[in-house]
């Protein structure tokens, strides 16, 4: 084997160096200083689980996996989602424990990634899974959370784009899937014309039209939540809209002032089951952070519980905090 060859790493896997490594350990101390005075406990997955740990939470994910055999014959998988991971412990060997459950972590996640799309194979997260608190307190105090990190971390311009699964759901009811991805793919673009578009070619009830083709525009503070209100399809959307009201009734004005509403937003993992929400910093392309209510994901492990968490890409705050110090 060629010394070239002995000089480089796999696609996606990374070096880092004495720099690299002071600023992400800047960021762990920052953050379990903090999750610590805020009650979570920190918790350590194994590398790899059995792969069904994470094929339970969903297609996206299973399809990212980066899958072995074990000596058992039994098909296994790196660590892919710490929520996954975290859920599985906490619906068995955390099972009688008191509730809510305050979970901290940090530590890296593996995942497949198109080669030649500048995707790290091996990333730094860090996060919080809050378990069995059901009302909104519990949705803000996950949101405090990350808002708290990024200001110990002195990151002042961020955004934190804020939505509910539960008002797009009712609104892809009723097609297959290969029309409610069509859809999808059209909402998370933001393209009206495709929306409308679609919206004829699959018969959509009138209410349900407009509300597609007026995603895109339902963006904004807390005003856009009246106007979403006007356009909720059925019950559960109209409990989306009444969710992140609470939501942004128990923010402070401060807290308020980085939060953005966007009922269109539907990218993550396909356990989220309401509240969902991703934050972005100001000269990063890409999410920092990502999070949301999971009250599904447990009971398929056997534990049916509410919970909410969010995981931030340490080596992206990293970066932002190298361009501080």
């Amino acid at each position: 084997m060629s010394n070239l060859r002995l000089a480089q790493v796999p696609p996606g896997s990374q070096d880092l160096l004495a720099d690299d490594v002071r600023l992400r350990r800047t960021v762990q101390r920052a953050w379990f200083g903090l999750a610590e005075e805020s009650g979570y406990r920190e918790v350590i997955p194994p590398t790899f689980e059995y792969e069904e740990v994470f094929t339970l939470a969903g297609t996206q994910l299973a399809n990212e996996l980066i899958r072995f055999v074990d000596r058992d014959g039994r098909l296994v998988a790196l660590r892919a989602d710490f929520t996954s991971a975290i859920a599985r412990m906490a619906s068995t060997r955390l099972r009688d424990a008191e509730l809510p459950l305050r979970l901290s972590y940090a530590g890296k996640v593996y995942r497949q990634r198109p080669e030649g799309g500048g995707h790290a194979r091996e990333t730094f997260q860090l996060g919080a899974e809050l378990i069995g608190s059901a009302g909104p307190e519990a949705d803000v105090e996950t949101l405090r959370l990350a808002i708290g990190l990024l200001r110990a971390l002195q990151v002042r311009d961020f955004q934190i784009n804020l939505g509910d699964i539960r008002f797009v759901q009712p609104l892809l009811t009723g097609l297959n899937e290969a029309e409610a991805e069509s859809l999808r793919s059209a909402i998370d673009r933001k393209d009206r014309a495709a929306l409308a578009d679609g919206a004829r070619r699959y018969g959509a009830p009138a209410a349900v039209a407009r509300a597609l083709v007026e995603l895109p525009e339902l963006i904004g503070r807390g005003d856009v939540l009246l106007r979403a209100r006007s356009l909720a399809s059925g019950p559960e959307a109209e409990a989306a809209i009444e969710r992140l009201r609470a939501i942004d009734a128990l923010l402070t004005e401060e807290e308020r002032a980085h939060v953005v509403y966007d009922l269109g937003e539907i990218r993550g993992l396909g356990y989220y089951t309401g509240m969902q929400f991703e934050v972005f910093v100001a000269g990063l392309g890409r999410a920092v952070a990502f999070g949301g209510r999971y009250d599904g994901l447990l009971a398929r492990f056997g534990a049916d519980r509410p919970a909410v968490g969010f995981a931030l890409e340490t080596d992206a705050l990293a970066a932002v905090l190298g361009e501080v110090l």
